[in-house]
């Protein structure tokens, strides 16, 4: 995995229409995107097709898109997450709680082939303990909001239900939580 500059660098030239650094980033982010989406999607191929999504839209919008200035890296797994919350929440329901097919037939992950290398694993462990600091800088209740808005995708409006709590609540906790989250994150990196 290349360092949060190289990635920051490679997006920046990938908006100027520079095919090799698209191709540079791709090969340095793809395996780690690829397992966010597939954690979301449980479907390898599913997750391709977000992962090419997601490189297809930074290819013709990258000129349009800005990446927070520090976690470019963070910030393409929350982008790829998203897309493959979006995916979940349009296709019908295919799979259920037990992990099986409508046909009865078992889902079989295949996880192994998902696993980011060495310096992709560093590199992601060195975040989610930065990212474990910050969450455990935020009150418990806005934590758990966050938490679920991002770990299982709830909406607002899921969030509220979920937490019985009105949605103006939910939504100052999860924006004056990411707003404490990026910049604790930031003084941290």
């Amino acid at each position: 995995m290349g360092t949060h500059q190289e990635v920051e660098l490679l997006l920046a030239r990938v908006g100027m229409g520079d095919r090799a650094a698209f191709k540079a980033l791709y090969g340095l982010t793809a395996g780690v995107l690829l397992a966010t989406a597939a954690r979301v999607l449980q479907d390898r191929h599913a997750a391709e097709d977000v992962v090419q999504e997601v490189f297809a839209h930074l290819w013709h919008k990258a000129s349009e898109t800005t990446a927070p200035s520090t976690r470019t890296l963070a910030w393409l797994c929350v982008v790829t997450r998203n897309r493959a919350v979006d995916h979940l929440r349009k296709r019908p329901t295919e799979v259920s709680i037990h992990g099986q097919a409508d046909d009865g037939e078992e889902i079989v992950h295949d996880a192994a082939s998902e696993q980011p290398g060495v310096f992709e694993q560093l590199s992601f462990e060195q975040d989610q303990q930065r990212l474990q600091r910050c969450l455990g800088q935020l009150d418990p209740e806005p934590r758990q909001a966050v938490l679920l808005a991002y770990v299982e995708g709830l909406t607002h409006v899921e969030l509220a239900g979920r937490l019985q709590r009105p949605l103006g609540t939910i939504k100052a906790w999860t924006r004056r939580s990411l707003m404490a989250l990026k910049l604790c994150m930031g003084s941290i990196a």
